[in-house]
């Protein structure tokens, strides 16, 4: 039994098509490299995996259970990065506000918020207001939400955004621990950083699923030959995408 499957998932914004007939599967421990061009529909593939919007139509799968109609009951499951953090809580007080809705209580609780903290590197500016973080601290407060009870399925959109480098470095033993337990799905523009961190890539574009697997090459040169291809052409993109599509 897979642990995600995703079969024929398609999802529109009035007349956009942010995904069309996605489908896909992983296993725990995998690590899946989502990439694509601003607009691909990368961003609304992480959100439905969260269970945060409906697809128009197809089916979502976690351990063998549909997320939908009802996500509320796989939100343990699920880690996902927050776009914001509330500005006039502390640290402490968001990552212990996460603590209870992953069902911990008492003093468990009190220790996954410190194990967190710990963990994303977050113990200078633990009692600082959210609002007053920078980006990069931002970012690693957002990714111990994500990581809050050592979820099954692990979504991170942009995770080294606004990190130096050797906090990045620190990222990926981070998400290497984390895909010993777990699935993990990251999306980035930073493709040198993604291809240290996955394996496997799935490329969007224009809501179709380009490719699925190894990059058969560096993942730049083969991420910009393989939507530069399907640009120049119309024709050529539909009949490509459509055949991945099959293939996926």
């Amino acid at each position: 039994m897979k642990l995600v499957d995703l079969q024929g998932v398609s999802l529109s914004y009035g007349r956009i098509q942010a995904l069309d007939r996605v489908s896909f599967q992983l296993e725990s421990g995998e690590t899946l490299g989502l990439l694509g061009e601003n607009g691909a529909g990368k961003t609304t593939c992480l959100r439905i995996l969260a269970g945060l919007l409906l697809p128009d139509q197809g089916r979502v799968r976690i351990s063998g259970r549909d997320l939908y109609p009802e996500p509320q009951r796989m939100a343990r499951r699920l880690g996902f990065m927050p776009t914001g953090l509330p500005p006039d809580q502390r640290v402490v007080e968001t990552l212990d506000f996460r603590a209870r809705l992953c069902g911990f209580s008492g003093r468990r609780r009190s220790a996954e918020v410190e194990r967190l903290v710990t963990l994303c590197q977050a113990g200078d500016f633990a009692r600082r207001f959210n609002g007053t973080l920078s980006t990069g601290m931002r970012q690693r407060v957002a990714l111990a939400w994500a990581l809050c009870g050592e979820p099954d399925l692990i979504l991170l959109d942009e995770p080294s955004f606004g990190l130096d480098p050797r906090q990045q470095m620190s990222l990926r033993e981070i998400i290497a621990a984390a895909a010993q337990k777990s699935a993990v799905i990251v999306s980035s523009h930073g493709l040198d950083e993604l291809a240290r961190i996955a394996g496997r890539f799935l490329v969007l574009h224009h809501g179709l699923v380009l490719h699925d697997g190894p990059a058969p090459g560096p993942l730049l040169e083969f991420f910009l030959d393989l939507t530069g291809a399907g640009s120049r052409e119309e024709g050529t993109t539909a009949q490509t995408a459509a055949t991945a599509g099959d293939v996926s």
